[in-house]
């Protein structure tokens, strides 16, 4: 787990593999409606994503994941797993 506040750890997963693990400032995933931003400490959820581009921040840095058409979103303790493309 990140021991800096600003970071949390993040899975993207889809059934072929792991796409991404590792530590984030920002996670950006697509809703259905518009691009949600997880950040470090976020509430706890659960929710479906739509299509569109999963990508992270780490710092100044960022970095897109994956282009995805349909997954879904877990946030809890200072994490986050995205399965993508079920």
């Amino acid at each position: 787990m990140a021991k800096d506040s600003r970071y949390f750890t993040i899975s993207v997963l889809r059934e072929s593999g792991v796409v991404y693990y590792g530590d984030c400032t920002a996670l950006f995933v697509p809703s259905e409606k518009e691009t949600v931003v997880i950040l470090a400490q976020h509430t706890p959820m659960i929710m479906k994503l739509g299509v569109g581009v999963v990508s992270i921040r780490g710092g100044s840095e960022s970095q897109e994941l994956a282009n995805i058409k349909s997954g879904l979103l877990y946030v809890g303790d200072n994490e986050a797993t995205v399965l993508i493309d079920l």
